[in-house]
């Protein structure tokens, strides 16, 4: 998925298609994991709101998302 598309993505919509991604909020100290706003803002929204960098953010979540030894 191209990152454009993931930053737009809900939380909750992530959440639940790739559960792997968890360890990436809690890396980053993310109250996101089970929020009652998951379903509400997107991935755009909450990198906003902790102060992270957008795009290594969707990088870090892109990796948690690929199977192991895959590339995009």
């Amino acid at each position: 998925m191209e990152d454009a598309m993931l930053a737009e993505l809900t939380v909750a919509e992530l959440l639940a298609r790739w559960p792997q991604t968890i360890p990436v909020f809690l890396r980053h100290q993310m109250a996101c994991v089970g929020c009652f706003m998951s379903p509400f803002e997107t991935l755009a929204d909450v990198a906003a709101v902790y102060d992270v960098h957008l795009s290594h953010f969707v990088d870090e979540l892109q990796q948690a998302i690929q199977p192991s030894g895959k590339t995009a």
